[in-house]
């Protein structure tokens, strides 16, 4: 293994967090205040983020102001998703873990792979003191145990790792040209939805569904209801416009106990109370019948649609039915707005052209997402052998 050397993350970095205030927002001239909900999957989202005074950043402690090749990384929620920072506008973090570099010995890069490896992962889990939010603590971050080689090697598996990373990148941009070539076609073929220059007839999305069914939760009272083989889909799973399988599974008798009910397949998923409608509406087909939460509604086509098309009408519609999320509890849609949303419903034998095309594109799309998962595996494995010294 060389002159690997096994340390604390707070042995050989900085390792703190950003302002402890509650500073009141303000608009105009300010500076972006960044927490946990503005880090999402590795990224800096500045999209819905407050505004703080100049005179509250400047009340910050100096050493907690955020640098280019700092690590932030949420310290609640979402827990090792770290982002290397490259700067571009002074702001200010909350709720953040902030890593600084001054010891030249350590490559911010190995630590960045570090923090998404397998190994932190578990030892978040260990550390949690959330409950059923996660929640750790400065003192453990500072605590994380690691292995460090030389810096000449710390190079070497960051440069690696860089270079799987990019082919991941790769698959899921050409997932997401796909996305836009199959929204592409459908404005082609049917023009502006929203508009409707072409001149469909129109219905509300009640008329042309032959039923619309909300979801529900089997008691928890009774953990023999989770151990069947019906997929139960809540929002967790809606990462893709197709659903084949979800995480969680039911009995047939979960079903016959409890408000959720069993869809067939071909319907149109969509979330509707959730925290990622503050910017997102997820929508899916599902391919084979499944069950579904209480934060989902399921929308059955008639003769008059097909899936394919409701669910592109939905995603066109999206700015729309962002617009009325309201928060009660949660942030949610109110079914009847999207039951009697009027929509446009051209032939069903242009609508069954564009469903010919979107079932092509899906094709491609399960060859490059398979190809994806192969890759991420792999480079789970090389992450693993990297840090654990059996590469370099």
């Amino acid at each position: 293994m060389g002159k690997w050397q096994m340390v604390r993350l707070g042995d050989v970095c900085d390792v703190r967090d950003g302002t402890h205030d509650s500073p009141k927002y303000v608009y105009g001239s300010g500076y972006p205040l960044v927490t946990s909900q503005n880090v999402t999957d590795g990224y800096l989202d500045f999209t819905n983020v407050n505004f703080i005074s100049i005179k509250d950043y400047e009340m910050i402690d100096k050493r907690s102001h955020v640098d280019n090749g700092d690590i932030i990384m949420p310290m609640i929620g979402t827990i090792g998703k770290p982002v290397i920072v490259q700067k571009t506008i002074d702001f200010a973090i909350k709720n953040l873990a902030l890593i600084k570099f001054y010891n030249n010995d350590v490559l911010n890069k190995f630590i960045f792979y570090y923090l998404n490896s397998s190994s932190f992962l578990h030892y978040v889990n260990n550390e949690n003191r959330g409950g059923t939010q996660k929640f750790l603590s400065l003192k453990s971050i500072r605590g994380f145990p690691l292995l460090l080689p030389s810096l000449d090697v710390q190079q070497k598996i960051a440069d690696v790792l860089d270079k799987a990373s990019a082919l991941i990148e790769l698959r899921r941009a050409q997932l997401d040209k796909l996305d836009l070539l199959i929204k592409s076609q459908f404005v082609e073929m049917f023009g502006d939805p929203v508009m409707n220059p072409m001149g469909w007839n129109t219905a509300t999305v009640g008329n042309v569904c032959a039923q619309i069914i909300g979801g529900g939760t089997p008691s928890k009272k009774h953990p023999e209801y989770f151990t069947g083989h019906i997929p139960w889909v809540s929002p967790k799973d809606m990462k893709s416009q197709t659903i084949s399988d979800s995480i969680d599974h039911i009995t047939e008798e979960a079903i016959n106990n409890s408000s959720t009910k069993l869809v067939p397949a071909n319907s149109v998923l969509m979330v509707i109370r959730s925290g990622v409608l503050k910017h997102d509406l997820p929508l899916a087909i599902n391919t084979v019948p499944v069950a579904v939460n209480q934060d989902m509604k399921v929308f059955i086509p008639s003769k008059q649609i097909t899936s394919s098309f409701l669910l592109q009408l939905f995603s066109a519609h999206e700015p729309y039915l962002l617009s009325t999320v309201r928060a009660v509890t949660a942030d949610n849609i109110e079914f009847s707005v999207i039951r009697d949303m009027v929509i446009i419903v051209p032939p069903i034998m242009r609508q069954n052209q564009f469903a010919s095309f979107v079932q092509q594109a899906e094709k491609t799309k399960l060859a490059i997402q398979q190809s994806l998962s192969k890759l991420e595996l792999n480079y789970k494995s090389l992450m693993q052998k990297c840090f654990r010294g059996e590469i370099f």
